[in-house]
């Protein structure tokens, strides 16, 4: 199977917040494509991936499966992220990193404080 190779990796786990209850959706990857022998992105890209639906550890790093049946490979240290589902459309559509999405939510607490 071809793989992905990712850096500054971040599993996503998004969650829906309706009525104060909190429904989990799903873990997602994102990251910076450092090599790809699927030929779909460029080096250096961000990306966040499909729905992870199986990790394992091979060696060091981490092989993740995602919905579409990619397999990406992450370093074994990477983040763990709680993000909302908004949080998470802003974050495909732009694409930005998991810490710029955090980055932002701090920008838009500090604001509203100083209203």
């Amino acid at each position: 199977m071809d793989k992905t190779y990712l850096k500054d990796a971040n599993i996503v786990s998004v969650y829906d917040y309706k009525e104060f209850e909190q429904n989990f959706l799903g873990e997602f990857l994102s990251g910076v494509v450092i090599d790809d022998e699927t030929f779909r992105f460029r080096p250096f890209e961000q990306i966040v991936t499909s729905k992870v639906v199986g990790k394992s550890t091979v060696e060091d790093n981490l092989e993740v499966i995602t919905h579409s049946g990619s397999c990406y490979v992450i370093d074994a240290d990477h983040k763990l992220i709680d993000i909302s589902f908004v949080e998470f459309v802003v974050m495909r559509a732009g694409p930005y990193s998991a810490d710029r999405i955090l980055e932002m939510r701090e920008q838009l607490k500090s604001q509203n404080k100083s209203h």
